[in-house]
């Protein structure tokens, strides 16, 4: 079964991600919503099938107070549950060479999707920001306030959203220092390993070499 991130998820639904996960908080007795063993929430079809529902009802002026019923309801007749996802993990190889190209590509890709989701974020709310302010230019004392109630809740969900960013980019910087570390040891191992080698030719070579100059008779002075 496919899955989805939060905002992948609230693009499907059409709503702003706070409202998922508003909507899993004022339902969380009868939606849940699995998440990775990194606290990222994980979302799939029938999650999504749900919070469509939930979606339209709203639309439709239900209360909560209704939405729990129907919501009951269908949980009863399907039996319906969220099952736990776990998210794949990032292979660890001994090869240096590897683990140095796994890197660098789980580098790239993971901060040029959080730039480009960041820019996205960022270009929507200055559009929204600039489109409110007209608005504001142009409506009374009362719709100025909800106006400016609306762009706080904006900035709350940018602000959300930007440390959702930060986590990501910290876990790929801990991700390459532990490789960094890795290599580290790596090397040191094999640094060791020539050493005793070293120590093992030249101890060879002394005891070979004591050997011979008790021999009266070399070997090669046959031939």
């Amino acid at each position: 079964m496919k899955s989805y991130t939060l905002r992948e998820a609230a693009k499907k639904v059409e709503v702003a991600p706070r409202i998922l996960k508003q909507w899993e908080k004022e339902f969380a007795q009868y939606i849940t919503v699995p998440r990775t063993k990194q606290g990222a929430r994980i979302y799939n079809d029938e999650l999504l099938e749900q919070f469509t529902k939930i979606k339209q009802w709203f639309s439709e002026k239900k209360t909560k107070h209704d939405i729990i019923q129907y919501l009951q309801e269908e949980q009863q007749n399907t039996g319906a549950g969220g099952e736990a996802i776990d998210a794949p993990h990032p292979l660890r190889h001994d090869s240096h060479y590897i683990a140095e190209q796994l890197a660098r590509t789980m580098k790239e890709e993971i901060v040029g999707e959080l730039k480009k989701e960041t820019t996205e974020a960022v270009q929507q709310a200055v559009a929204e920001m600039k489109i409110y302010m007209e608005e504001i230019c142009e409506n009374s004392a009362a719709t100025k306030q909800e106006i400016h109630q609306s762009l706080a809740r904006y900035t709350k969900t940018l602000q959300e959203e930007t440390e959702e960013i930060h986590e990501h980019l910290d876990n790929v910087v801990t991700f390459l220092q532990e490789e960094k570390e890795k290599q580290r040891r790596y090397e040191e191992q094999i640094l060791e390993r020539e050493k005793a080698f070293r120590e093992l030719v030249l101890s060879f070579r002394q005891t070979a070499a004591s050997t011979n100059a008790k021999r009266s008779n070399k070997w090669w002075k046959f031939w």
